[in-house]
């Protein structure tokens, strides 16, 4: 690729060709403020803060030449161009354009979600804005709150159209559109006052994409503090964490991607008023052991194949929603959170002697579609709910930070028993891949009838949108695909419809990168993000004594205690769920 040579505040600099000046920028750590630029997401130059000066810039319409003042994200870099990036007139109309933005967002700093953590709000400390000068333009601001997993406040928005972006290029939907209210222009739920008269899958990745907080999941916190403050007699309290969330809360406390803070973390909610803190890896180590068997056992009858994973509840929602013809195809075995959550309330109220009733769950996931999932009627034991609250990895830090606690600064504990030790393969889960390679471990095993050496699928790991493999075992081929993000899984369901493609097992996730990129996860989520959150996934299930689901002694201690074995219909009761045919909006 050619190279180009600039300068940028007197100093040369290389540009590949058709690269942007912010970019050129950020590589070489020149720091240009913005707010509606995400690399995810293409350049809309809305909201007018990364600001240049570009000498000597050629104007034909001038007759000759001058410096002209441009945005850093939507100027590509011209061989000899000179930047300078912060003189007092490029200063002096970024405060200006961040003002007007300001006046947009009508400040509800105290009750935000993202109090902790808002991009807006940085921006205007470092510009020294306190009070806009300019009178606030959101009258009648709309608020969405029907739906479970996400809220909009209309008078957030700062209109940079990130969130439509994201829906049209994310996850390829089309939810999100723009509405006028006299001069002020705002992204909301398309066609309607709530995302409940939308066909949002709840995926979250809007929320994620948000720079003002117009966008959030919806918040639980406050709830469980004043709950958990106030626990009734009898009543015991159990926060379970998914595997994403160990290698990312530790970003809202300054830390890098893929720190994992497992034990910090269970230190820190048992101050918060928790009894017991389970591993979520295990309720993953349940859904390989079903998942694979019942893969097994559809491979070997060729009925329903290919089968799609479920437990990502946005994709799930997805099919129900337009692709009814699949919904044979999508594996019963509930999500992680919803099978470690009924062994918590039968299996594990049994041996402490309380009724299920009595046990309060709080699960802590990378994902805002968990909480429309902890609604659904499948999900619930008698009549009690499977999991009672769940929450962001963002309402997880505020919970903490709400009551003065620095997690990196805690000491250590271990989970408890006997939800506590995970396998490698329940480690995996929350990367791009990991469920697939997670049920290939003990499908190998089991079509085998030996434990095989083989543990690592590196043909379904990485980042990459769609990835396809030929897995041979024993001689056997099993065809798969792993899939994340909704528009990249919507090319795949094209091909396959077309002939193009067939597999025996397909991994569906909504989110970029799985999990570790979903849309409860810190912000910002960048693709360098990912990729360091994926790394500590797989260096972490090296460490693992066992590696394969099956091999949990503390499960099959359990499915002895619960008179089960996989597939069981014990095992179909509390492990497995329905699905039903949706009318898209």
């Amino acid at each position: 690729m050619k190279k180009l040579n600039i300068k940028i505040n007197g100093k040369n600099y290389s540009a590949a060709e058709g690269e942007s000046v912010l970019s050129v920028a950020e590589k070489n750590n020149l720091y240009i403020p913005t707010l509606c630029h995400h690399p995810d997401l293409k350049e809309n130059a809305s909201c007018r803060l990364c600001l240049v000066e570009i000498v000597g810039l050629r104007q034909a319409q001038a007759g000759g030449e001058k410096n002209k003042i441009e945005t850093a994200c939507s100027t590509i870099a011209q061989e000899g161009m000179e930047i300078k990036l912060d003189t007092a007139k490029v200063k002096k109309i970024r405060k200006l354009n961040l003002e007007l933005l300001i006046s947009d967002h009508l400040e509800k700093c105290d009750e935000c979600n993202r109090k902790y953590s808002c991009k807006l709000k940085n921006l205007a400390k470092e510009f020294g804005i306190e009070k806009t000068r300019f009178a606030d333009r959101r009258h009648n601001p709309v608020i969405d709150e029907k739906t479970p997993a996400l809220y909009w406040d209309s008078s957030k928005c700062v209109e940079c159209g990130d969130c439509l972006s994201t829906c049209e290029q994310i996850t390829g939907m089309d939810n999100i559109g723009t509405k006028y209210y006299g001069s002020s222009i705002i992204f909301g739920p398309k066609g309607g006052r709530s995302f409940t008269e939308t066909n949002c899958i709840f995926c979250g990745q809007c929320i994620l994409h948000c720079p003002s907080g117009s966008l959030m999941e919806k918040y639980e916190v406050t709830d469980v503090e004043k709950r958990l403050a106030k626990k009734r007699s009898g009543e015991v309290w159990i926060a379970q964490f998914a595997p994403s969330t160990r290698y990312s809360i530790g970003e809202l406390f300054g830390l890098e991607p893929g720190v994992n803070l497992e034990k910090k973390l269970v230190t820190a909610l048992k101050n918060c008023g928790f009894d017991y803190v389970f591993d979520t890896n295990v309720g993953a180590d349940i859904t390989t052991i079903e998942e694979a068997a019942e893969f097994l056992e559809r491979f070997q009858t060729k009925k329903n194949l290919p089968m799609f994973t479920a437990c990502c509840p946005a994709w799930v929602r997805f099919a129900e929603l337009f692709h009814h013809e699949l919904i044979p195809n999508l594996t019963t075995t509930k999500s992680p959170n919803h099978c470690i959550a009924p062994a918590i309330k039968t299996y594990f109220a049994k041996k402490i002697k309380v009724s299920p009733k009595s046990i309060k769950i709080v699960a802590i996931n990378p994902c805002t579609s968990k909480k429309y999932e902890q609604t659904l009627f499948q999900m619930g034991l008698a009549k009690y709910p499977e999991i009672d609250y769940v929450f962001t990895v963002r309402e997880a830090a505020n919970l903490l930070k709400n009551r003065g606690i620095d997690l990196p600064k805690m000491p250590e504990s271990e989970f408890d028993s006997p939800f506590g030790q995970a396998t490698g393969a329940g480690t995996i889960y929350g990367t791009s891949g990991g469920v697939m390679e997670s049920a290939l471990r003990t499908v190998a095993s089991k079509l085998d009838g030996k434990e095989i050496p083989r543990l690592e699928f590196t043909e379904v790991r990485g980042m990459t949108g769609v990835k396809t493999a030929s897995v041979e075992i024993d001689g056997t081929n099993v065809e798969v695909a792993v899939v994340s993000g909704m528009k990249n899984a919507q090319k795949l369901l094209r091909d396959m419809k077309s002939g193009v493609k067939k597999f025996d097992y397909i991994e569906v996730m909504a989110c970029p990168g799985g999990c570790l990129g979903g849309g409860g996860q810190p912000i910002p989520t960048t693709s360098e993000i990912r990729q360091k959150r994926m790394e500590a996934f797989y260096a972490d299930d090296k460490t693992k004594p066992l590696r394969r689901a099956h091999l949990n002694k503390d499960l099959l201690k359990m499915y002895e205690g619960l008179n089960a074995k996989p597939l069981s219909s014990r095992a179909q009761k509390l492990f497995h769920r329905s699905f039903i045919k949706r009318k898209p909006k």
